[in-house]
């Protein structure tokens, strides 16, 4: 800075204040600063102080702007009331019971108590040291020569700036020791550790100033070029900025512009919400104004719009002026900017409204950067996420951050009250009219009223021969063309909210099913206690999904696609989308969701939710990332994945299921359609049994039942129940017995390409073998040999051909079978009898190609639908 205008500067403020230097402004080696005293520069601009927030028992020590020349000017009072520099912003003192000394050894301390301290400089002198506050707001530890002059400054505050830029201080960088002088915005309103906002030089372009929020690139200054910004932004009257470029630092700093009156006591200071003040006693003015959030209009000057996702799908290409948005679908509105630019948006505008309130249920808290999120941030996240309807800090000093997709407030809950943010929609252009069904009656009537008013009308002027046609011509061109299309797109958007009632309905309809609380569906906590179902909007379901991007496809089936989604807790799940041109509906959708929300066992796959909204009918589960059984079992280089040890294990795992839904749930369900496709493995490949559309509930004195729609899969079906239609326990056993072969043999059951006179299966075939005593030969060979001569093996391909009689009596239950699979050779098991299927059909050519393999991508609940 250059030392005239410092001089220049300093006189005039002594000719205005009109005060001698009698105040303080050295702290000597030994002494001590506490609460309550100051340092005050020699022409009493700034003071150094320990201060703290009301109601906070931290303590801070701080330099601020003196109030001695303010001399009771309300209108100045502002500058007084917030530090330009904290010390300790990070680290505060628990108390009023710290002091800042300089020790014996030079160094500058603040000490907390008796037996801690916060260490300022660690640099050791045997020279005197004395702490100096200049008029310039730096505070300086020099170390003085004998005759009282500063030989070298150990430390000053200057070279940690915290949110406010005095003239003189630096912005960039120390090439050789990579020390940034940057600016942080504070957390708080009352809380001065670091912030999410950065304004300092650019790391890469030296030549230009920028802000980062969170890391990421939020606004710029422009570059750099003949002694201005090319963005004038910062180029304002009363601010003279240099640049500074050598070998080993980069940097810009200003001054004040003397020329100017108003400019006494300049400062430049970043708040809580990236917004840049340059500050001066006669006003302020306000840069870099940038919404993370925005959307639909232009961002200002300098601003980096952020790579976030908005809750606007589409942009509408339409005439100006018109509003029907219509077209695009549900729930798009239309938006006017305040540049004139236009568009269709699916949520409108949105605004937050506060209320003090205690809250019902726990939300979603966000641990980013641990939990230090200011209140801006937490509102940021909470609007640019299309799901999340309200938010709230978490702590007392207003950092944290918790967001709901309910509104969370009830006065009758015993929850401390709080301050919490619902977001409400704001007013929509043109769309305010449109409110209760009477529009309907107003329509309705008007379309009466138009013809027997054009009658009566042509009945009178033809009484009174006056010519009509030309009259005529143009009211009806008027009313086809203009009034026409407007009365048409009320009533079609009306029928659109009429649609939105019915999905309520729909929604409410299936909740009294599953026996759920309305008020305490969206408990995510409590659901994963006691297994409750959650409703999720669509919105957040294709959030999650980025919109049912393939990227994100999983597979498809017979129910429709699988997308694999992400919740905003992070929370990786799989999503079944009913197709509209699926064989199943909403039947099976009720069917599945009612089912698996009442059943919970360690190998049967989550339900987490379900979606009904418009015409979409979806189900969010857990996500599996080993995908499905068959995706390892019929690849010939997966297989090698599955060890002995491993298939075993997941027969153990299919059988804790089938034994649960058999014997030991609330209900005994039959699935129908157990087959490797529909056994999930999770991370650590232990088994789930998914896909519940096609099971049923059976009564407690119920044993099998009858059906004229046969659905299912071929190969895992059983005789009775393909050929006629009926199904039981057995049915399942049956299709575990296919499944256990497929295991043991690495084979599907539909796989074969024999000659007309060979097996046409594979149950047939192992039959087949174990008849001639050459089971090994059946043994998947990726096993390695030990699994040939493993006895276990050998009684699973027994216990496998008893599940897959002829005959349904004939059939182990599952609990029979579990004592079947861990018997030893002192508990002999009878001997099968020929299987189903045996004198089944032979193929009439070897060259008719066989059944594709479908492997399914992590397919959670997928179907093969197949009529008899």
């Amino acid at each position: 800075m250059c030392p005239h205008g410092i001089s220049l500067t300093l006189l005039t403020l002594s000719l205005l204040l009109g005060q001698p230097c009698c105040e303080i402004d050295t702290l000597l080696q030994g002494q001590y600063l506490k609460d309550g005293q100051e340092l005050v520069s020699a022409f009493n601009i700034f003071k150094l102080k320990f201060f703290n927030f009301k109601n906070s028992s931290n303590w801070y020590l701080g330099i601020w702007y003196n109030n001695f020349y303010l001399n009771g000017n309300d209108k100045y009072a502002d500058v007084q009331d917030r530090a330009v520099w904290i010390a300790n912003r990070n680290n505060p003192i628990p108390g009023r019971y710290g002091s800042l000394t300089v020790d014996s050894l030079g160094r500058l301390k603040i000490l907390k108590g008796a037996s801690s301290f916060l260490e300022l400089s660690s640099i050791e002198t045997t020279g005197n040291t004395s702490l100096k506050l200049l008029d310039s707001g730096n505070l300086q530890l020099q170390e003085m020569d004998s005759d009282g002059s500063v030989r070298r400054v150990l430390w000053q505050s200057f070279d940690y700036p915290t949110d406010t830029l005095l003239p003189g201080m630096k912005l960039g960088f120390n090439v050789k020791t990579g020390k940034r002088w940057e600016l942080t915005s504070w957390l708080g309103g009352t809380l001065p550790a670091s912030g999410s906002f950065v304004f300092g030089m650019d790391a890469n372009i030296t030549n230009r100033l920028t802000i980062l929020w969170r890391g990421n690139m939020y606004w710029a200054s422009g570059l750099w070029f003949k002694g201005r910004f090319s963005l004038e932004e910062l180029n304002k009257k009363g601010f003279i900025f240099s640049f500074v470029s050598s070998e080993s630092e980069h940097y810009f700093i200003y001054s004040g512009d003397q020329s100017y009156v108003g400019t006494l006591f300049p400062r430049i200071m970043i708040d809580g919400q990236g917004i840049l003040q340059t500050i001066r006693l006669d006003g302020e003015q306000k840069h870099a104004r940038c919404s993370p959030s925005v959307f639909g209009e232009e961002l200002e000057s300098g601003c980096y719009r952020q790579n976030s996702r908005y809750c606007v799908l589409k942009q509408y290409e339409e005439v100006p002026g018109s509003w029907d948005c219509s077209g695009l679908g549900y729930g798009y509105t239309f938006i006017r900017m305040s540049n004139g630019s236009s568009y269709c948006s699916r949520f409108g505008s949105y605004t937050f409204r506060d209320t003090v309130s205690p809250f019902s249920s726990n939300g979603f808290v966000l641990d980013e950067t641990k939990g230090r999120l200011s209140s801006y941030d937490c509102y940021v996240k909470c609007l640019q996420n299309c799901s999340c309807l309200a938010y709230a800090s978490i702590h007392v000093d207003g950092t944290g951050c918790e967001i709901w997709n309910i509104d969370p407030t009830n006065e009758g809950s015993s929850h401390r009250p709080r301050t919490i943010y619902i977001r409400v929609k704001g007013v929509v252009v043109d769309q305010e009219n449109e409110k209760a069904a009477t529009w309907l009656v107003v329509v309705a009537s008007l379309f009466l009223l138009i013809p027997l008013t054009w009658l009566i009308i042509y009945l009178v002027l033809k009484k009174f021969k006056v010519k009509v046609t030309v009259m005529f011509r143009g009211m009806f061109y008027f009313l086809w063309r203009k009034i026409i299309p407007q009365m048409i797109g009320c009533i079609r958007r009306r029928l659109q909210n009429l649609r939105v009632g019915s999905t309520i309905i729909d929604q409410e309809m299936l909740l009294r099913e599953l026996g759920i609380d309305r008020r305490g569906r969206h408990k995510r906590s409590g659901r994963k206690n006691n297994n409750e179902l959650q409703i999720f909007s669509f919105e957040t379901v294709a959030l999650a999904t980025d919109y049912f991007s393939d990227a994100n496809k999983l597979g498809e089936g017979g129910f429709g696609p699988v997308y694999k989604g992400r919740l905003i807790d992070g929370e990786e799940v799989a999503i079944k989308r009913l197709s509209i041109a699926s064989g199943q509906g909403l039947v099976e959708f009720k069917n599945e969701a009612m089912l698996i929300a009442k059943l919970q066992h360690t190998n049967l796959v989550q339900l987490l939710g379900c979606c009904i909204e418009k015409d979409e009918k979806m189900l969010i589960y857990e996500y599996m990332p080993n995908k499905s059984l068959d995706y390892f079992l019929f690849d010939p280089l997966r297989k090698n994945v599955l060890d002995w040890m491993l298939r075993f294990r997941i027969m153990e795992g299919i059988i804790q299921g089938l034994l649960y839904l058999h014997k030991y749930s609330r209900l005994k369900v039959i699935h129908r359609d157990i087959k490797a496709s529909n056994i999930l493995l999770d991370e650590d490949m232990n088994p789930k049994i998914s896909d519940f559309g096609m099971a049923r509930i059976f009564g407690a004195q119920e044993s099998r039942a009858n059906t004229k729609r046969v659905a299912g899969t071929f190969g895992y079906m059983s005789p009775e129940y393909f050929r006629e239609g009926l199904f039981s326990a057995k049915s399942d056993v049956f299709s575990f017995g296919v499944l256990m072969l497929e295991l043991i043999c690495g084979r599907k059951n539909n796989s074969f390409h024999h000659d007309s006179e060979g097996p046409l299966n594979l149950i047939v075939h192992v039959w087949n073998m174990f008849k001639l005593n050459r089971i090994r030969e059946v043994i998947d060979p990726s096993m390695g040999d030990s699994a040939l001569e493993n006895p276990q093996v050998l009684r699973c391909v027994q216990v496998a051909l008893l599940c897959v009689q002829e005959n349904a009596e004939d059939r182990p239950s599952m609990l029979d079978v579990v004592s079947m699979i861990y018997g030893d050779g002192n508990n002999a098991l009878s001997l099968p009898k020929e299987p189903a299927f045996y004198d089944g059909p032979r193929r009439s050519s070897p060259e008719e190609t066989p059944e594709p393999e479908n492997v399914s991508e992590n397919r959670v609940t997928i179907t093969v639908m197949e009529a008899r």
